[in-house]
């Protein structure tokens, strides 16, 4: 009896053949650089200013523009600070700042959060065109209405007063904070709502009891915005304050700027006015910071 056998060529296995490099890990690294470069730009173009209103507010009037310039200030002094307090009504300046910023971010805030809950939740003919024009009203030039606001004011006796100033900066406040307290409601899950409303709920209701504890964070953060903004404001107060009893401490500014000996600008004085009116805002934020984050991240996760 014969056997065949067949013949089974070996098995070959190709050679791992090698990879070359992905041009994907060069394209990170310069991107990743090209971040890195942006960023630092942006720190400099920002903190420049800052540092040098802090070098001339410390650096005393005969070394301010010595040659070369000293970066840091030979012989520290508050003498600018001191001459300020001669100058301004820091203390009237500071309650006027406080007194209207708080008022105009807290009536904004309250305007702002019944506006926007009716544009979430009420259909009525007309809102869609009715927010539009709220949200543009907000865009329009501050320059072009300054003379009818001036006069309508002026008819109305509210010139060189705070209240005139808060219904000045809440009616700027109002139409961008609208836009954002209405994206914020309209992430709430209706249920919420509709369940309050089962249990015999009105609309003041749901909006107290179910709308505020759940948008707490965004409300705190949209106030905390507008406090800053109305803290910062200059132009307002420039056309309609005609004395201490309504002038803030962004218009001392421009009084201490002004060295009555030698009637030039004094830059010592004015960066050290302006630190007067930096400081107190950059700690507010720089404390509330972590609750300013929150809410803002509270409004894009929600729903």
């Amino acid at each position: 009896m014969s056997t065949v056998e067949t013949y089974t060529p070996p098995s070959t296995t190709p050679a791992t053949r090698a990879h070359p490099a992905r041009p994907h890990a060069g394209r990170k690294l310069l991107s990743q650089i090209g971040l890195y470069v942006v960023v630092v730009l942006f720190l400099l173009f920002t903190l420049i200013p800052i540092y040098w209103i802090v070098l001339s507010a410390f650096t005393p009037v005969t070394e301010l523009f010595t040659s070369p310039l000293n970066y840091i200030p030979a012989h520290p002094s508050l003498e600018n600070f001191v001459t300020v307090a001669q100058i301004v009504s820091l203390d009237q300046q500071f309650l006027n700042s406080t007194i209207l910023s708080v008022s105009s971010a807290f009536l904004s805030v309250v305007v702002c959060l019944l506006a926007a809950y009716a544009f979430a939740r009420i259909r009525f003919p007309g809102s869609s065109i009715l927010f539009l024009l709220l949200l543009l009203s907000g865009y329009l030039p501050t320059i072009a209405m300054i003379i009818p606001l001036f006069q309508l004011f002026q008819s109305l006796s509210l010139l060189d007063s705070l209240a005139g100033l808060v219904i000045l900066l809440v009616s700027f406040l109002v139409p961008t904070s609208v836009w954002i307290m209405t994206s914020f409601v309209r992430q709430i899950p209706i249920e919420l709502e509709e369940a309050a409303q089962i249990d015999g709920a009105n609309f003041l209701q749901r909006l107290w009891h179910v709308v505020i504890p759940v948008l707490r964070p965004s409300i705190a953060t949209l106030f905390l915005i507008n406090l800053v903004s109305s803290w910062q404001e200059f132009f307002f107060p420039l056309i309609f304050s005609r004395s201490n009893d309504s002038a803030t401490l962004t218009l001392g500014i421009t009084q201490a700027a002004v060295n009555p000996q030698y009637q030039t600008v004094a830059w010592g004085n004015e960066a050290a006015m302006a630190m007067i009116v930096i400081v107190p805002i950059f700690l507010l934020t720089l404390i509330f910071q972590k609750q300013i984050v929150e809410g803002l991240m509270a409004g894009s996760l929600k729903g």
